[in-house]
């Protein structure tokens, strides 16, 4: 994954996960973080507009949440 990527952005795809899950709405996101994840493929807008998590974010998520268990 891109080192690009900031903890605030890996909490808004938590974010957007957590609702996914929970079929939920998703949050509002900052525009600069949903740029950065439109960007990298890892959010999407729906079709009201709002940014939900795609296949590639929940790979990057569990790809992060590895390396933060290696890290402890």
């Amino acid at each position: 994954m891109d080192t690009n990527l900031t903890a605030d952005d890996f909490d808004w795809l938590r974010k957007l996960k957590g609702a996914a899950d929970a079929k939920r709405d998703p949050p509002r996101i900052p525009t600069n973080i949903a740029t950065k994840l439109r960007t990298f493929g890892l959010a999407r807008p729906n079709s009201s507009g709002a940014f939900t998590i795609t296949s590639e974010g929940r790979d990057a998520l569990l790809e992060q949440d590895m390396r933060d268990a290696e890290d402890r």
